[in-house]
């Protein structure tokens, strides 16, 4: 994870109060994340992802930087996973209902449009 810069964290004005027990140092107005802390909770997150894949749940894997986008749609579709590597919207989740009611008219919409089915949205 060194040599990879994981350890590089957000700039000293960015910083929210609750990341204090997990930034190591300061450098040149940056803070150095604790690598031991950050391997110890990156794999009991896996260990949990592990587990819920295995009792077929579905995930969505977000990735935005430019950086990451190419490497979150490859490996969301590898794993057969919902992503977004775009523009992420505000609120998509937390308002969940209002957001679901808009792909609903959306699609009735491209229905009316178009006899050909073009988007499949399923909610449970």
């Amino acid at each position: 994870m060194l040599e990879a810069g994981v350890h590089f964290g957000h700039g000293t004005r960015k910083c929210n109060p609750r990341m204090a027990p997990y930034i190591s140092a300061k450098r040149k107005g940056i803070h150095i994340t604790n690598l031991t802390r950050t391997a110890r909770f990156l794999s009991e997150a896996c260990d949990l992802v592990f587990d819920a894949a295995s009792k077929g749940k579905q995930f969505l894997i977000v990735g935005t930087k430019n950086k990451a986008a190419d490497s979150v749609a490859r490996v969301a579709i590898r794993a057969r996973c919902h992503y977004v590597n775009k523009k992420w919207l505000g609120g998509m989740l937390t308002n969940w209902p209002t957001t679901e009611t808009r792909l609903h008219k959306f699609r009735e919409y491209m229905k009316s449009q178009c006899p050909v089915p073009i988007i499949r949205f399923n909610s449970k």
